[in-house]
């Protein structure tokens, strides 16, 4: 195979894999958002549920506080009683206290309702502090996970980048400038096998004299219809190890 044709054929492997690896090291922090959703969510429950209790209980001493000066307006209402002289006044004071009585009753209510609402929300709000504590654990076991893969992805990375820079200086200025220019327009794949007579990049039959051409190796032929440097599968042999290794990313 001609070497500069080998090369190629490594470069795009190193392109390749380093392209998979940075999809998959993007993918890390939403991930990471995801896995904390469900705790971002409990805790926005724990919130609301505090907001209401803690309005409850202000409900309730409010009206316990109301309660307390209206069963003082009440007292002195009987302590009055006992000074009216006239049996019509005797009587409007009675229909007064009846009216204050129902208004204890109602302030009653009222507090008993906030003392309920509180037990309510309490129950319930054990059972989310609960979902929180294991949300939380869930979250921190995951976002370790993810770190850890972030930073073996980081390390791959790295190293399959300083492989690929031992390349580029091997490649001639001219084959390297062509390559770079297809990949601007090509994006990922550049260099695409010949395989039963078909480009492996846009998947159309070529000629069967580029074919013979190609399989031969003696000079970088690209393809006529997206214009990739062809090569012929059957010499992947002669590329070095990596390509060997990861045969795979080519496909």
């Amino acid at each position: 195979m001609n070497p500069q044709l080998s090369l190629l054929v490594q470069l795009q492997q190193f392109d390749l894999k380093i392209h998979q690896l940075d999809v998959e090291r993007q993918q890390i922090p939403v991930l990471l958002t995801e896995a904390r959703l469900p705790l971002d969510q409990a805790n926005s429950r724990l919130e609301e549920l505090n907001a209401v209790i803690a309005k409850a209980t202000a409900d309730r001493r409010s009206g316990e506080q109301d309660l307390e000066e209206h069963e003082s307006h009440v007292q002195k209402l009987r302590t009055r009683l006992m000074e009216l002289k006239s049996n019509k006044e005797y009587q409007a004071h009675l229909f007064e206290i009846d009216l204050a009585k129902k208004k204890k009753d109602s302030l009653e209510e009222r507090v008993l309702m906030a003392m309920e609402r509180i037990e309510e929300k309490q129950k319930e709000l054990q059972e989310v502090q609960q979902l929180v504590e294991e949300a939380s654990q869930s979250y921190h076991q995951e976002n370790a996970q993810l770190e850890a893969k972030a930073l073996e992805l980081d390390k791959e990375l790295g190293e399959l980048k300083t492989e690929k820079e031992k390349v580029l200086p091997l490649l001639e200025k001219p084959v390297y400038k062509r390559y770079t220019a297809l990949k601007t327009t090509l994006k990922i794949r550049v260099v695409a096998p010949i395989r039963g007579g078909t480009c492996g990049g846009c998947q159309l039959q070529v000629p069967p004299q580029l074919v013979a051409d190609v399989k031969r190796a003696d000079q970088l032929l690209t393809c006529p219809y997206c214009f990739r440097i062809l090569y012929s599968e059957d010499l992947l042999e002669e590329v070095p190890e990596f390509s060997n290794a990861q045969g795979g990313a080519d496909t």
